[in-house]
């Protein structure tokens, strides 16, 4: 049985491979991609969602923008880019299925209430899934899970106490994070443990066609950006994918109970997730991921992408 998800994401590279990797998952089901301004312009990742859809040869998954900036604080940008290849840089001559005309947050709820998404996997800033919860008091007992990738109980990666997802828009984590939704924490301190190397890369584009080549330049132009820190990974970790493959497949994260706050006061550590795995400060909120098996997930990259591969598009022809 397959599990109905919604992508929420800024697509961004590692975004687009886990879009790839979500539509073609064979436990997962791909309701509907939702995009908001993280790492890229707002209208920038819905275009780049857009065009990663029409990858995945998929039609009936509609792409919708959403938010063009946080709830509060001004928008952050990207501090490194690589502007000749993947999808930093604008891409028109890929082609993109149209947009959605719904807002990101309107979708989320409509599919949720519906019943016919239970999921919900963010790999970007969380403002649009906090935007539906505001708007809808009863959504947060109908989602069963949210999977998301950010935060950090140690450095943060956009500043020294803050991971750029929450940074983002640290008052939509506090949302997210204190409506009382099961939920699945996948910090960048485990993102070391499964990494891009140069055999996923090979494994990748082995893979052939449209897809094999998509997501290898996409690989690749992750590791022309990664710019490695004093204390961070030798090796640009895949991130964004792997929250879909957690979704996907739990075991591949272990997990602990831990209570989830999201710093909104301090001067030095605005952003900051504070993540106490002894639980002095309430109950535990979230699972947090401590863990990762990073074959396991590379292994699982490589079958979702192939499994993808080999659908047919609209016109008959392998993606």
């Amino acid at each position: 049985m397959t599990k109905p998800i919604i992508l929420d994401c800024d697509p961004g590279n590692d975004d687009a491979l886990g879009i790839l990797v979500a539509a073609g998952h064979e436990a997962l089901d791909l309701k509907a991609v939702t995009t908001g301004a993280g790492h890229l312009a707002g209208d920038r990742t819905a275009r780049n969602g857009a065009i990663a859809v029409a990858f995945t040869g998929r039609d009936d998954v509609p792409v919708a923008a959403g938010a063009m900036g946080p709830l509060v604080r001004e928008r952050l940008i990207a501090g490194i880019l690589d502007q000749t290849s993947a999808l930093d840089p604008e891409r028109p001559d890929l082609d993109a299925v149209p947009l959605d005309p719904r807002h990101s947050s309107d979708l989320i709820a409509e599919l949720v209430v519906s019943g016919v998404a239970s999921t919900v996997v963010t790999t970007g800033p969380l403002t649009n899934l906090a935007l539906a919860l505001r708007r809808n008091p009863g959504l947060p007992q109908k989602i069963e899970r949210v999977v998301s990738l950010g935060g950090a109980w140690g450095l943060g990666n956009k500043t020294a106490a803050a991971e750029w997802n929450v940074l983002c828009d640290p008052e939509a984590a506090a949302i997210v994070f204190g409506a009382g939704i099961p939920l699945t924490l996948v910090p960048i301190d485990v993102g070391p443990q499964a990494v891009i190397t140069d055999r996923l890369i090979s494994d990748t584009e082995a893979i052939g066609g449209r897809v094999g080549r998509f997501a290898a330049e996409l690989l690749r132009s992750l590791n022309k950006t990664f710019r490695p820190g004093v204390f961070g990974p030798a090796a640009m970790p895949l991130n964004d994918p792997v929250a879909s493959l957690v979704a996907a497949e739990p075991s591949l994260a272990r997990t602990v109970p831990a209570r989830l706050e999201v710093e909104l006061a301090g001067r030095l550590t605005y952003g900051r997730t504070v993540i106490d795995f002894a639980r002095r400060s309430g109950a535990p909120n979230a699972e947090i991921a401590v863990e990762l098996d990073g074959e396991g997930i590379h292994a699982a990259f490589i079958a979702a992408l192939k499994r993808l591969a080999r659908r047919p598009d609209r016109t008959g022809e392998e993606v």
